[in-house]
């Protein structure tokens, strides 16, 4: 899991999604590089998805609205760099137990 190569931005966009759980590219674009067009940033996720750290889904509910979430590869992969290090980010739908950062909870 530790040779996947995520260059600086692509380490800060996981590194986000895994803290935040999910969000669209829009407000990746914000949070990430608010100064670039949002075609850099729609390349920068499909790279992490292609690399199988991120994926995407339309909410129904939401308008169709397409967001982005860390995997389940993706979310131990970011729990090993040193500022993720003991952060629990927030279960994603798939894990009923604990996501893989920090100790586990009973």
């Amino acid at each position: 899991m530790s040779d996947v190569d995520a260059g600086g931005g692509d380490r800060l966009a996981l590194a986000v999604l895994v803290q935040y759980r999910m969000a669209t590219t829009e407000q990746m674009r914000l949070v990430i590089a608010p100064g670039v067009r949002i075609e850099q940033t729609k390349r920068r996720l499909a790279e992490l998805r292609s690399q199988g750290l991120l994926d995407r889904i339309a909410l129904t509910q939401a308008g169709r609205t397409r967001v982005w979430f860390p995997t389940q590869y993706g979310v131990p992969v970011a729990c090993q760099w040193p500022e993720l290090r003991g952060v629990r980010p927030p279960k994603t739908a798939s894990d009923r137990t604990r996501c893989g950062c920090g100790p586990a909870t009973g």
